[in-house]
């Protein structure tokens, strides 16, 4: 990523490289009737920057440079092979000692209305997988808990011919809470920011290697002006990613 923005908020104006690992184990003892999935799940998510990390913090810890680590666990559901429920509990830290460690619970419902729009002339694998996602944030030194919201839908198609198209995913999002924005005058503005972008992704090894993923776009963000977000009105991030399930 060219910049690390997170909820409308810039947490470092330098490039960064942010590896993630989750395993996942299948509980298919759940299933049966409405519940078609489930499992439970443990990963960590990082960001490293390339310069000094954060906007203004500190970077005297143990490792500088690596700006937040995020330990998390949880389970997810999946109903009637289209809604799916999550939820996970997320402890965030930083090696680079710029923020004190604080706490997450989240939960994420979504819908593959994919099958939708199958018969109606619209480019193969067409989707909004519409989502909520919902975080209550915990135990940050210095600030109210605050609950976070943001609705999105990600107009998702498959470009190209053949038997390995890509994939073109436009999200649109935005970002509310309760006390999670600040304003220059002290009051909590509860709206916080637009955003959307394109990515492309795709299958470069189809035959040898099919569960790994590259990816590539732009997101842009449009934050409240209100809000003391650290960003410009109008804020342009490019990213290149790598997945590889196992």
């Amino acid at each position: 990523m060219t910049q690390y923005i997170s909820r409308g908020v810039s947490f470092s104006d330098q490039p960064s490289v942010q590896p993630y690992v989750t395993v996942q184990v299948a509980l298919p003892e759940l299933e049966g009737g409405a519940i078609t999935d489930a499992s439970v799940f443990v990963g960590t998510w990082n960001s490293i920057q390339f310069g000094e990390p954060g906007v203004g913090q500190a970077n005297d810890g143990a490792i500088p440079g690596w700006y937040e680590t995020d330990l998390y666990a949880g389970a997810s559901v999946e109903l009637d092979h289209r809604w799916t429920v999550s939820g996970a509990y997320y402890r965030y830290l930083s090696p680079a000692d710029s923020f004190k460690g604080y706490n997450d619970l989240e939960l994420i419902v979504s819908y593959d209305d994919t099958a939708l729009w199958e018969r109606t002339g619209l480019p193969n694998g067409f989707s909004l997988s519409p989502r909520v996602r919902m975080v209550q944030e915990t135990g940050k030194p210095g600030l109210a808990d605050a609950l976070y919201i943001e609705p999105r839908i990600t107009v998702g198609m498959n470009v190209g011919d053949g038997d390995n198209p890509l994939h073109l995913a436009i999200p649109l999002a935005a970002g509310f809470s309760d006390t999670y924005y600040h304003a220059a005058d002290g009051s909590t503005p509860a709206f916080g920011f637009f955003r959307t972008g394109v990515t492309l992704s795709g299958t470069p090894l189809p035959h040898t290697a099919s569960s790994l993923r590259v990816s590539g776009g732009i997101d842009l963000w449009f934050p409240n002006g209100e809000t003391l977000s650290g960003l410009d009105s109008t804020n342009i991030v490019a990213k290149l990613g790598l997945d590889w399930t196992l």
